[in-house]
Parts: C-alpha cells; structure tokens; sequence
C-alpha cells in the first residue's frame, strides 16, 4: 500500500513538472540587447525626445554684471511645446514597421534652481516632479555649470556645459488602446495581452555658448542666441507582455548632435524676467534601409520664468 502511494506521489510530481514545463515553453521571455544605428527609425525617435529636454539656451539675464555674485540663487520654472509626431514619425517600432504611442505629453515641464558660485561661476539644476501626468512618469535630473565669458554695458558671452540622467516610463509599445484589438490585427499587431511597463533613459551631455545684446533704448529686453553641440546616449527598454512571450528587447544608441536657440529676455522687475526661446535640432534619420538619410529636426518654443531670491 505504501509502495502504491509512493508510485502515485511520483506520478503526480513528474505529472506536474511536464506540465509546468509545456507553461513555460509555450510561454517564453525575450531579452536581447540591439544596437540601432544613430539614423535608424528607433534611434530618431530616442534622440528626438532626449533632445526636448536638453538643458539648453533660457538663461535668465543679470539685471548688473556685479549682481552675478557667490550664493546668489535664482528659481524658475520651464514649460516647452512638444510638437505632436505624425503617424509616419511615430512608425518607430520594428525598424519603422510599427507605430508605438509616442504622443503622450503635449508640453515638458520642470522646476529649475541656478546658485552663483565663487569666480562667477553658476550651478543650475533642473528636474521634472515625478509624478504620473499623461500616462508617463519622468525621473530626470539635469545639471549644468555655467559662466559669462565677456560682459559689456550691452553685449554678453557666456558659456555652459550640462547634463541629464534619468528615465521616463509608460506604455509606449503596449498602450491601453491596443488591448481592444485582437492580437496580430492592425490595432494589436504585437499581440499585447496587457499595459507594458517601458522604460527610456534620457541621457546627454552637451555644451553651448550664448550671446546676448541690451537694446540702448529698451534696457529690459535682451535678445539672445545659444549654439551648442551634444553627446547622446539613450536606451529604451521594452517591457511588453504578449500573447506567447514576454518582451524585454533593449535599444540603445548613442551620437552627436548639434542645436541652436535665439529667443529674448524681460525683465519684469529687477528680480524677475521671462524668457522665451525657439529651439531646433537637425536629426538625421533612414526611415527604409535601402532609402536616402533624410533630416526630420525638431522645433520647438520654450518659455521660462525666473526669480532672483538673493
């Protein structure tokens, strides 16, 4: 009897392993590493949306060249337009088979704090509140270090060198709208059983230089332009639960690009200005493999508004 509940018990144990084995071969988990080229659909639209949140350009004016002291500390508050992508750019997916839902925010936002150190020296840092807005959720630290090169009456130079880490999660590959279309259909053409959890890491470094002018007539406004050339290096994670695996492809690619920004300067009071700016980035990208390199920038505007404490 012992012996009979003894075969059962193996029986049911081997039973269980063959079973849990069929769940899990029927039931894969892909994680590869890709490397995209930096002209490829999935790496334009990588340095397209790391390029929105350079830390470029929007430099508060000083009111005096000697109010740009040590431990003077100015806050602010940043709000750029992000230009919505057409069904054709956000066709980033699978080489540019695939539109993934990429038009989640219509605007960037972040806080932004500038301390004066010794030498003229300045430190900003700046950072969106990371909280889930619009179905993402931005974890992003940038900072910079900045200093006027020459500073006349009416003419400014001043230089910057800046940098960003972090990461932005959403529902990129699997969206909530891709889960009432049946898997394989034109809607679900992944076969997304759920929300995927994606996560992209925006990450830069970069450096530019700034001319400003103080019309004579009009000292409270200040036109100016910035020019500056930057590192990226970002990666998209994909994790996308579908039909038979479980996605978990890595992206990442990494290269140069150049920006520039002309804008102009109010000074409300002798503490607080507002500042807008136009920005452009050529980005180079090869929507078919065997078709040309074409430019596909992005242009945006960018406002700030900024208060000296001390």
């Amino acid at each position: 009897m012992h012996k009979f509940r003894g075969k059962v018990c193996l029986y049911v144990l081997a039973f269980s392993f063959i079973f849990a084995g069929n769940a899990m071969a029927q039931r894969k988990s892909i994680a590869p590493l890709q490397h995209p080229g930096f002209d490829t659909p999935e790496a334009w639209a990588l340095k397209y949306f790391t390029s929105v949140t350079l830390l470029s350009g929007l430099q508060p004016p000083e009111t005096l060249v000697e109010e740009r002291r040590a431990g003077s500390i100015t806050i602010g508050m940043e709000v750029g337009w992000l230009p919505a992508l057409t069904p054709e750019q956000a066709r980033v997916g699978f080489s540019g088979k695939k539109q993934e839902d990429l038009n989640k925010a219509p605007i960037f936002a972040r806080p932004s704090i500038r301390v004066g150190l010794p030498w003229r020296f300045s430190v900003v840092a700046a950072g969106p509140a990371p909280l889930d807005v619009f179905g993402i959720t931005p974890r992003l630290f940038a900072l910079g270090l900045e200093r006027p090169i020459l500073q006349r009456e009416h003419f400014g130079l001043s230089w910057r060198g800046y940098g960003q880490l972090g990461s932005v999660k959403g529902a990129f590959t699997c969206p909530k709208q891709a889960l009432g279309f049946p898997g394989g259909s034109a809607g679900n053409p992944s076969g997304c059983i759920a929300e995927s959890n994606d996560v992209v890491s925006l990450r830069y470094a970069g450096t530019e230089a700034e001319v400003a002018y103080r019309l004579p007539r009009m000292p409270r406004l200040i036109p100016h332009a910035a020019a500056g050339v930057n590192f990226i290096d970002s990666v998209f994670h994909v994790n996308a639960p579908l039909a038979t695996t479980d996605d978990h492809t890595r992206l990442w690619t990494r290269g140069m690009t150049f920006s520039g920004s002309a804008g102009v300067s109010y000074l409300l009071t002798k503490r607080m200005a507002f500042t807008v700016d136009a920005f452009y980035t050529p980005l180079g990208v090869r929507r078919v493999a065997t078709g040309p390199r074409v430019n596909d920038g992005l242009f945006n505007v960018r406002a700030l508004i900024s208060y000296t404490l001390r």
